[in-house]
């Protein structure tokens, strides 16, 4: 399980930090409608993000929990979040369950905590000169399973942690797995939470999402929820993996 999330996680680090992935439009078939053109742009943004990165994982990652980037930085796991409710579970068949909020169905496909030796230039663009940062990295799925107009953004849920901080989406590193669901609309991106203590040592982690909402009258289509992550060190995780 360990090593399909660290690859899941890699494919998408690495297309958000500019891989080199194309952002030229195929050209669209005629009599298509809207919705239709924009589900097709999503799957070809997504496939291009995979063709983008390498074939194979960087050397030792699965052994280490540790990449370097040229063009962000190194990157260490100290952190993988459990949570049996949406599949994460240390199992290698068990598949992603959907959280499911009124016609929206969310897949948190991984939640991880990374240590970030920034380079010069990220440091300035997004990580306000520090040195070292801690954060927590997700990659999730949503899906609009109605016909209906939805508005919602688990890009933007509060991460509450057991070392006492509650932290805000970072508005460069949030990812586009959020916004208006013009009918049965697919995202999945990553989306960064930066934690203000780089050294902090999290054992649990509580993700709070909004409920959808409607986008003609705004109204909630669901209740909001509300996820608790066990939080495992690296080491601890190959153990439940049973690597």
């Amino acid at each position: 399980m360990l090593k399909k999330y660290l690859w899941a996680i890699l494919i998408l680090f690495l297309a958000a930090c500019g891989s080199g992935a194309s952002t030229e439009e195929k050209p669209k078939e005629p009599k298509q409608t809207e919705q239709a053109q924009d589900n097709e742009q999503q799957e070809q943004n997504d496939a291009e993000k995979e063709e983008s990165v390498e074939e194979e994982p960087p050397e030792d990652l699965e052994e280490t929990g540790e990449w370097e980037d040229k063009d962000f930085g190194k990157v260490r796991v100290v952190g993988v979040g459990y949570n049996d409710g949406v599949g994460i579970d240390g199992k290698e068949d068990t598949p992603g369950k959907p959280i499911e909020m009124g016609p929206i169905k969310l897949f948190v496909d991984s939640l991880m905590v990374l240590e970030v030796e920034p380079n010069e230039d990220m440091k300035e663009l997004v990580f306000e000169d520090q040195d070292k940062v801690r954060a927590i990295v997700t990659d999730m799925r949503a899906e609009n399973t109605s016909e209906d107009d939805v508005e919602f953004y688990p890009n933007q849920s509060i991460m509450v942690t057991d070392t006492g901080e509650q932290v805000e989406s970072d508005m460069l590193l949030m990812g586009d797995v959020g916004g208006e669901f013009l009918g049965k609309v697919k995202m999945k991106d990553q989306t960064w939470w930066i934690l203000k203590d780089p050294d902090a040592d999290i054992k649990t982690i509580k993700m709070i999402i909004k409920p959808p909402m409607n986008v003609d009258d705004f109204e909630d289509l669901s209740e909001e929820k509300r996820l608790e992550f066990e939080v495992l060190s690296f080491e601890e995780a190959k153990k439940k993996d049973g690597n």
